[in-house]
């Protein structure tokens, strides 16, 4: 195989809690993942030692060419490759797609590279790279632990979503230094399947960011409007496909979504 495209799908948190900080500096989490049709693209080709990754719009220190470049050293191939990645999730809304297109690109190298990398391993790699990378790779909607690592895929009925994507970026590392550990009050995975469920950060967002605040407050007429990851999107879980249709007439700027329970990459790795 020496050219492959595919699809690099979005999450939404349905829930988030922040723990403590670990010694390593991260935090140990709670979170329930869902995959959502949301996708950037990208397509692989083959090349000789060099990696050429071309961008729909530049972004610095692109996780792709760091995931390249890290399973070429990982891996000490002489093969390269020229990636081309066409952005369509926005950056620093909470929604993973850098951290998917990472492990997009690692799984579809190890393929194309023929190295038979396990999945486990992958996982490995891309931890380097970012706490969400192991989930994607996984590719399936998960119950996920301390980084976000530690996974079991729970596969819930499919759910369609109202999602708003603000103007407003969030930080992960401010979002992280900004708000105070939590381990009193934990929701078990039990508690979430029970219909319990929160966001760490939507209080400290909704303070921070007025912007963030009146998409709330407009979400909150028509049900329980939820932040995902850190932030700034926003998303309404809707009862059915027509729900969905009928709360997007109140709010047109929305894009409708709805859950995956595996991920494209699937088809690639297994």
């Amino acid at each position: 195989m020496s050219k492959l495209s595919i699809k690099a799908p979005a999450k939404l948190n349905l829930h988030l809690q922040v723990l403590d900080k670990r010694t390593d500096g991260y935090h140990n989490i709670s979170s329930y993942f869902t995959l959502i049709d949301f996708f950037d693209e990208l397509e692989f080709s083959l090349k000789e030692n060099e990696i050429i990754l071309n961008e729909s719009e530049p972004i610095n220190n692109n996780l792709v060419k760091q995931a390249a470049e890290l399973l070429k050293k990982y891996s000490k191939t002489s093969h390269g490759i020229e990636i081309t990645l066409n952005k369509n999730i926005p950056l620093q809304n909470g929604l993973g797609g850098g951290s998917s297109d990472a492990a997009t690109t690692l799984v579809a190298l190890n393929k194309i590279w023929g190295l038979n990398y396990s999945k486990q391993q992958l996982q490995e790699l891309g931890l380097k790279l970012g706490s969400d990378i192991p989930f994607f790779i996984n590719g399936f909607s998960s119950w996920a632990e301390g980084r976000g690592e530690i996974l079991s895929p729970i596969m819930l009925k499919e759910s369609w979503f109202l999602l708003i994507l603000p103007k407003t970026k969030i930080s992960t590392k401010l979002a992280f230094d900004s708000i105070e550990n939590n381990t009193k009050n934990l929701i078990s995975k039990k508690d979430f399947l029970n219909g319990k469920r929160m966001n760490s950060f939507s209080e400290w967002a909704r303070k921070t960011y007025k912007e963030l605040d009146i998409i709330f407050e407009k979400l909150e007429l028509l049900g329980s409007p939820q932040l995902t990851g850190t932030g700034g999107a926003i998303f309404l879980q809707c009862s059915s496909k027509l729900d969905a249709e009928e709360k997007l007439l109140e709010v047109p700027e929305g894009v409708l979504v709805k859950s995956l329970d595996h991920s494209p990459l699937l088809q690639i790795i297994e």
